[in-house]
């Protein structure tokens, strides 16, 4: 792999238009951290207003130096960023970041700027980094342009869209012991986007694990399925700004990014294996478990404290996350009652009664392996105050705990399980503690943020497992039919299509409806009515007409030619009153009973076409019991978007009703994704309701939506 992106990250020349000696100036801050860091490469200040930068030679302009150039850091008013990058073009460099900020997040000006940058980038395979960013970081080749002191050096490697988050998460790996390979400041990503970043470090055999702080994302279809296959070698670790209202609007000042529907986000980086943190500690929790832990080869944990409380809150934010706290053996039982208060029962979780707060290393340890040689356990949680013993009972007692502490780090390498501690003292520089994170236990300061960790670990496992077996359903081209024809048609005059014309694309799929007829008369009604069978639904046609049961259009179980007349007659008076384009009343068979589902397209403007499924009928937008995947989706894929929605027991026979057709409904849902895929002019599908039978399933109601 020789991508430009690895080339400018691995640059031996490196051009700086801006540089400065003026303290704190944004220039002269890049300029000191590259030469700061040790790079070993050559360095070109550019600036006309002076003869030498540090010491170095400075260059009027980018044209003036005679060398090649492999990156250029742009530092300059708005104005200059443009000749800049055409400067850099010139000298065939692999690519610029742009520090400059005050573009596309300041409003339409700036959105102007951008789309001049990216119109220069087509005469040559120039990229850019930025704009709007911090800069960029690679340890292996001493390249530090984020004009912050020396980070440390590590297995993780960060890309984000903020600059404060990137010093936040520099200073809290100083803290936690831990350091970085790589670090990209995206800003406002108007080239190189998250994509492509996951897919050069997803290569990169320094990085251990990824690390993303998100606000916005343009390719967010091809983003998943490159995140889909980087997981199944490293984990990836994310926080996504934007999950209120307050938030997007956050993100949108600072970066111009659009956030995006936050549900949409949450299924696709579960879709993709990404682990969602909420805040900094949790991301490095979680990252820090990934890489140094074990990897757990189930779900079974064991919770350890010697307090009852911190044990119940700890095992209850534990199963919350999914995982399992089952009662121990009773052989593992009986080998902990030794270590325990007299008349306790170390069923799960394991209460020490006491006797560990003056003797931590005779307590702790014994019980953790007793737990941990259980083939039935697969992961220990530590909870309380380890590591404030010292502060409670005595200070003698931090010797004892920081020879618990290496007793518990080499607990986890003799059994490969993985141990997480829960410690109200965990924001503490305490030695026992910085003993466990040295050794690879992280050390999590609530019992909810111990709980997910332990989940992420888990989840990381099973979705590489998954990932390596389960292939997504890929789609040869759309065979010809005449539906595009039928697309280009409706695009002339409106978005949506009528049920007629939504039918029949259904059809080209053979996704099941029933017969229907479309009446332009009472007697046309009559007749077909008669020739379907009673009882009868009428749904009135109209272009102009979506929600049709809100406006009195839609009459069911019809049963005479007497009702015919007067519910034909009404329907069409009350459409008269909305439009005057009516292409007449649908006579459809009244179907038989069954579960009513949801099922659904909507091509989101950042992820592109996204899949529903759920409970359909008027609880739709009710009880919002459904569930979503980007496409495109496994098999696996779809069958966990049935079985997910509450009300899947209705589909599985509870209380004793008839199972429904879950593969009936797994067909339609695959069609309605193949047609998403084929026709990216369909922004929305609707069919609502889908009734699930014990043998089939039919889409009573059709919507389609196309973009003009």
């Amino acid at each position: 792999m020789n991508t430009k992106l690895e080339q400018m990250f691995n640059a031996q020349s490196i051009a700086i238009v801006g540089a400065s000696e003026t303290p704190g100036k944004a220039g002269e801050r890049r300029t000191r951290s590259l030469l700061q860091g040790g790079f070993q490469g050559r360095i070109y200040p550019v600036n006309p207003k002076r003869e030498n930068i540090f010491s170095l030679r400075s260059y009027p302009n980018l044209k003036d130096i005679q060398d090649n150039i492999d990156l250029v850091v742009v530092i300059t008013p708005v104005d200059a960023i443009l000749a800049a990058v055409s400067d850099s073009i010139d000298k065939k460099a692999s690519g610029a970041v742009i520090i400059t900020a005050g573009l596309g997040e300041t409003g339409e000006v700036g959105k102007r700027t951008e789309r001049e940058i990216l119109e220069l980038l087509k005469r040559d395979g120039v990229r850019v980094i930025g704009p709007n960013c911090s800069g960029i970081y690679n340890a292996p080749n001493n390249i530090n342009l984020l004009g912050i002191p020396s980070v440390q050096r590590g297995p993780f490697s960060i890309v984000a869209q903020s600059g404060n988050v990137i010093d936040s998460l520099c200073h809290y790996a100083r803290l936690k012991n831990m350091g970085f390979s790589k670090i990209a400041s995206a800003g406002n990503a108007i080239d190189v986007g998250f994509a492509e970043y996951l897919e050069f470090l997803g290569n990169d055999p320094d990085t251990k694990a990824i690390l993303l702080y998100m606000e916005g994302l343009t390719d967010g279809g091809r983003f998943v399925q490159i995140a889909r296959e980087v997981s199944k070698v490293k984990p990836i670790v994310a926080i996504k700004a934007g999950r209120s209202e307050a938030g997007k609007r956050a993100a949108s000042t600072h970066t111009g990014s659009v956030a995006g529907d936050d549900l949409i986000v949450e299924t696709a980086f579960n879709q993709a294996g990404i682990m969602r943190a909420y805040s900094i500690d949790e991301m490095f929790d979680m990252a820090k478990a990934l890489v140094e832990l074990p990897k757990p080869k189930g779900r079974q944990v064991v919770v350890l404290s010697e307090g009852g409380g911190d044990n119940a809150i700890t095992v209850d934010n534990v199963a919350m996350q999914g995982l399992e706290v089952n009662v121990l053996s009773a052989e593992t039982q009986n080998k902990l009652k030794p270590f325990i208060l007299e008349g306790l029962v170390p069923s799960n979780p394991v209460d020490y009664g006491g006797k560990a707060e003056e003797n931590p290393h005779k307590i702790i340890p014994a019980c953790c392996e007793v737990c941990l040689e259980d083939d039935n356990v697969d992961i220990a949680i530590i909870s309380g105050f380890f590591g404030g013993f010292k502060e409670i009972i005595a200070p003698h007692i931090e010797d004892f705990e920081k020879e618990t502490s290496q007793r518990l780090v080499d607990l986890v390498k003799k059994y490969q399980k993985p141990i997480l501690v829960n410690s109200g003292f965990a924001n503490e520089t305490i030695a026992s503690l910085s003993i466990l994170e040295r050794g690879g236990i992280p050390v999590v300061a609530s019992s909810e943020r111990v709980a997910r960790c332990a989940n992420t670990i888990t989840r990381a496992v099973e979705n590489q497992r998954r990932f390596n077996v389960e292939e997504l359903i890929r789609r040869e081209p759309a065979p010809e039919s005449s539906i595009q024809a039928l697309i280009e048609e409706v695009k002339q005059k409106r978005s949506n299509m009528t049920e007629i014309e939504s039918r029949k694309v259904l059809a080209q799929y053979a996704i099941p409806t029933p017969l229907a007829y479309l009446a332009r008369s009472v007697e046309e009604a009559v007749k077909a009515a008669e020739e379907l069978g009673y009882p009868v639904v009428m749904k009135i046609s109209s272009p102009s007409i979506i929600h049709k049961t809100d406006m009195g259009g839609v009459k069911v179980n019809l049963r005479t030619s007497e009702e015919i007349q007067t519910e034909f007659n009404l329907i069409m008076s009350k459409a008269r009153e909305v439009t005057s384009s009516i292409d007449g009343v649908l006579v459809l068979p009244m179907m038989p009973p069954g579960v009513e589902c949801i099922i659904g397209m909507v091509r989101d403007k950042h992820f592109g076409p996204v899949l529903m499924f759920g409970l359909g009928g008027i609880f739709t937008e009710v009880l919002r019991d459904f569930s979503m995947r980007v496409l495109p989706v496994t098999q696996n894929d779809i069958d966990e978007m049935i079985r997910s929605i509450r009300g899947f027991p209705l589909l599985d026979g509870a209380r004793g009703r008839n199972k429904k057709d879950l593969a009936a409904l797994h067909d339609i849902l695959q069609k309605v994704s193949e047609i998403a895929i084929d026709y990216p002019d369909i922004e929305e599908i609707d069919l609502n309701p889908v009734v699930a039978y014990e043998a089939g399933a039919c889409a009573l109601d059709a919507r389609i939506i196309v973009r003009r």
